[in-house]
Parts: structure tokens; C-alpha cells; sequence
């Protein structure tokens, strides 16, 4: 059976070929004056820091001590050395076009093309070994968890011994089983949730950075030897023009391939919803519930790829707490089919109207929260404010 390395061996092993071609192809940049060359170059270096980025977030994920006021721990550390990636491989893309552009202005004769060749060459091999080496990583990790038979779980609403909510994984399959395997009172008919298709969470985005990283070095070795062979091989003064032209090329590979994960990245850090889950479905599922009366300060974002995080303001007229908490189980099994694993709830009773001589009737349903922090004191602070 091969060896499976780890994420942090990957890395590292990375870097350190990384390191050792970047002193290489640095000096031959100067030597010969290649654009392209030292533009590959500085790409390395580019590389050597986002790989020691993510190097550092794999490994402050995995600490299982954290400060205090981290009450998430260190678990979107990885998203951030994405996010970082991305923002520096935009960053290194506009630099490289703009020296493109300085080049075609100012041409510039380039010496020993053939050294550029062999440079170009070796850092290719290099790179894929290094490709091959971190694209194992996609092929083992972050498939979507199998979705075991509903009958080997608890029935919808079971709780398990530790009084924890146990609901059925598949929701899907749960309510198309015709063995009688729903319960007769099936609060989820008529609900959106039925026909959602759960997503699976794609790439680890940390690990995704550093595999750009190494693609882009790609392009960029054979931008290099493309460059050249033009200039080794050709005799017209044009001929300078391609090692502007080649990095310009490279220049623009980057931004496009680094767009997406800034983008996907980013959109986490911005407590986007999971990828598909629309919050009116959400809504539409929890007011058919039986004695829901409305949902209002709906939140659904997520933690990291895999984790998703939802909290919301129940309204309902039955002051039992056995009660609700059946209707609390029912949310989270709806919640559950959407993917969403971490819930809190906020029962807000609904106060029959009140008609007082002299003063308007007052519905409760038009008063969007029962329990206020403080009148008009504080409404710019909410977590929705507009302002």
C-alpha cells in the first residue's frame, strides 16, 4: 500500500524545492536579464511565502488549545491562508503586467538564451513533481460523507441517551420511503427541504492556494522556455518582444486563476450561506410547522467549508416548553436536511391583541422581536442594522 503523507509533510517538502530552485533561477535572472526568468523568480518567492502561510494555518488548526476569546477556536485558520493565497497571487499578477508593460516600452536585448532554456526546463520538472504531490491531496480528502440508511439512525425527533437530538441524516429519502418508515404525524409534508440536494464542500481552500501556487509556476516555466526557444532560435530584432509578451500571458493566468479563490474564500469569511441554501426555504419549511407563527432574525452562515452555523427567533402562542421543544426538534431536523448542523433557537411568545381605550390595537406579529435589548437605544448596534 503507497505512503499517504500528510498535509504538512506536502507542504513542506514543497517549500523546500521551492527555496532551493528560487536561489537557482534567481542568479540566472540577473545573468541574462530574462523578464520572464526573474518574473518566474519572484513567482517562487510569492510561492515560498503562501506555502509558509499555509504551512502555518494547517498547523494552528490542528492546536487543540486556543485563547479564550476564540470561542470558534483556530478553525478557520486554513480559510484564511487561502484567502491570503488568492489576495497574493492578484497582488503578484498586476505587478508582473505592469513590468510587462515597462518591457514592451523599453526593450531589452536578453543573453544566453539557451541558460534561460535549460532554467525554464528544470523548473518545469520541478513544479510537477510538486503538482502531482499536492493534487494527491484531492483525491483523498473531502469527499462528501456517506449518507447511512435512516433506519440505522433514530426516527425523526428521537433523542439519543445523552438527551442530544438525533434527527435522520437523509432527509430526502426519509419522506419518499413508502414502508411506513415516516411517522404518521409528518410535520415536514409540503417542505422545500425535500427535494434539496446537499453540497458537497469541494476543495479544502487552503490546500487549493498552495496547488494554484504550483499550476501557475507552471504556465510560468513554460512561458520561459517558450520565450527562449523564440529568442535562442529566431534572428529578427523583434524577437526580444517575447519575453514581455510571455510575461504579460503569465500575468494575466494568475489573476484569473486566483479570482475564484479570493471570491470563494471570501464569500465564507463574509458568513455567506452554504453554496444553494436559499434562507426563504428555510423560512417556508419552519412556518409550516404546526403552531409556528412566524421566524424573523433568520441567520444561516458558515463556520468553515464543512461547517454551517443557524440561528433564528421562533414565534409561537403555547407557553409550554415540552412543546416547543418538539417543534425545536422538528427546525432542526428541517435545518439538518439543509445541511446545517449548529442551531440556535429563541422562542418569543405571541401575546394575544390587546385593546386598550384610547390607544391603537397593537399586533405582536408586526413588532418584529419580543425581546428588545433597549428602546431605540441600541437598534443601529443590531447585527442587521442597516446603518
Amino acid at each position: 500500500m503507497a505512503r499517504r503523507f500528510s498535509d504538512k509533510q506536502k507542504i513542506s517538502a514543497t517549500i523546500a524545492i521551492s527555496f532551493v530552485f528560487f536561489l537557482f533561477e534567481i542568479g540566472v535572472a540577473f545573468k541574462t536579464g530574462s523578464l520572464a526568468l526573474m518574473a518566474d523568480a519572484f513567482h517562487y518567492l510569492s510561492d515560498i511565502v503562501s506555502f509558509a502561510v499555509t504551512l502555518t494555518s494547517i498547523i494552528i488548526s490542528e492546536k487543540t488549545e486556543y485563547r479564550q476569546d476564540l470561542s470558534f477556536g483556530w478553525q478557520r485558520a486554513r480559510l484564511l491562508g487561502g484567502f491570503f493565497n488568492g489576495a497574493f497571487l492578484l497582488a503578484l499578477g498586476i505587478s508582473i503586467f505592469a513590468q510587462s508593460v515597462e518591457r514592451f516600452v523599453s526593450i531589452r536585448d536578453i543573453d544566453h538564451a539557451k541558460l534561460v532554456l535549460i532554467t525554464g526546463c528544470v523548473g518545469f520538472g520541478l513544479n510537477c513533481a510538486s503538482a502531482l504531490f499536492l493534487h494527491e491531496h484531492h483525491h483523498h480528502h473531502h469527499h462528501p460523507d456517506p449518507v447511512p440508511d435512516p433506519e440505522s439512525e433514530s426516527t425523526p425527533g428521537s433523542e439519543s441517551a445523552s438527551g442530544i437530538v438525533c434527527p435522520t441524516r437523509n432527509h430526502e429519502q426519509t419522506h419518499r420511503r413508502s414502508n411506513g418508515s415516516v411517522p404518521a404525524n409528518d410535520y415536514h409534508t409540503g417542505h422545500r427541504h425535500v427535494e434539496y440536494s446537499i453540497k458537497a464542500p469541494g476543495r479544502d481552500l487552503g490546500m487549493m492556494g498552495a496547488f494554484l501556487h504550483v499550476v501557475g509556476d507552471m504556465a510560468t516555466n513554460l512561458g520561459v522556455i517558450l520565450a527562449a526557444a523564440i529568442i535562442w532560435k529566431t534572428s529578427s530584432p523583434a524577437r526580444f518582444y517575447a519575453d514581455p509578451a510571455i510575461g504579460m500571458a503569465i500575468s494575466i493566468l494568475i489573476f484569473i486563476s486566483a479570482v475564484p479563490l479570493v471570491r470563494r474564500s471570501g464569500e465564507i469569511l463574509l458568513q455567506s450561506a452554504p453554496e444553494g441554501v436559499k434562507l426563504e426555504d428555510i423560512k417556508h419549511d419552519i412556518e409550516k410547522i404546526p403552531g409556528i407563527h412566524g421566524v424573523h432574525e433568520l441567520h444561516v452562515w458558515r463556520l468553515d467549508q464543512k461547517k454551517a452555523v443557524a440561528s433564528a427567533h421562533i414565534m409561537v402562542s403555547d407557553p409550554d416548553v415540552a412543546r416547543f421543544m418538539e417543534k425545536a426538534k422538528t427546525i432542526r431536523e428541517c435545518l439538518h436536511a439543509y445541511g446545517i448542523h449548529s442551531t440556535t433557537l429563541q422562542p418569543e411568545m405571541l401575546i394575544p391583541t390587546v385593546r386598550v381605550p384610547g390607544w391603537s390595537p397593537v399586533n405582536d406579529l408586526d413588532s418584529p422581536c419580543q425581546i428588545m435589548c433597549g428602546k431605540g437605544m441600541c437598534d443601529h448596534l443590531h447585527c442587521c442594522s442597516k446603518e
